[in-house]
């Protein structure tokens, strides 16, 4: 959808990684490598969006840097179009679409609160029978994507009713707290932990 707001998908693989990753500033180099882009499709629509104000643009030698604007009047907007199109909730989804073995799987903490930072790591919570080594093999590229880590805990249907009707507070505060679904949702939650 965002690539046809805006034209030019280097452009869209630009402002994904910049402005989920507000607060840092990258290499042309480094972006070219972050998002499979030719360093000169970089430098275009790096200058382009800095022309746009999206993005400020530095030079410290002969390395040329960009990093978003966060002074820019529609910076925030963007962001929440961007994080609603092709961000994380999309990317995690369908990284983990894959994986039969997985009945639940959700965003918690502070960026499903929305209080995240720039620095801030992914909280996700999985019910299934797969396997760490899968899952973790599932998020390495979006991790790569996002520049954050995701942390994950696994558990099985069994382990999350057993601690469940233990009393578990790790456990209790994350099912009472915010959550961004990518599979199942809150009925099928409440069905496993009655």
């Amino acid at each position: 959808m965002l690539e046809k707001l805006i034209s030019s998908s280097a452009r869209v693989k630009i402002i994904r990684l910049l402005l989920l990753n507000e607060g840092k500033r990258y290499y042309q180099r480094e972006i070219a490598e972050l998002t499979g882009l030719p360093v000169r499709a970089v430098q275009r629509e790096g200058a382009r969006l800095t022309e746009m104000g999206l993005l400020h643009r530095t030079r410290d030698g002969n390395r040329v840097y960009f990093q978003a604007n966060l002074a820019c009047s529609i910076f925030l907007e963007l962001k929440r179009i961007l994080l609603k199109t092709v961000a994380l909730e999309s990317l995690l989804g369908d990284a983990l679409a894959g994986d039969g073995q997985i009945e639940i799987a959700f965003i918690y903490g502070s960026y499903a609160a929305s209080r995240e930072t720039t620095t801030s790591d992914i909280d996700l919570f999985v019910i299934g029978s797969t396997s760490g080594r899968q899952l973790s093999t599932a998020l390495r590229p979006v991790q790569a994507e996002i520049q954050r880590e995701v942390n994950y805990h696994l558990v099985t249907p069994e382990d999350l009713e057993e601690k469940t009707h233990q009393g578990n507070g790790f456990l209790r505060n994350v099912l009472d707290g915010p959550k961004i679904f990518m599979i199942g949702n809150e009925e099928t939650l409440r069905a496993l932990t009655a």
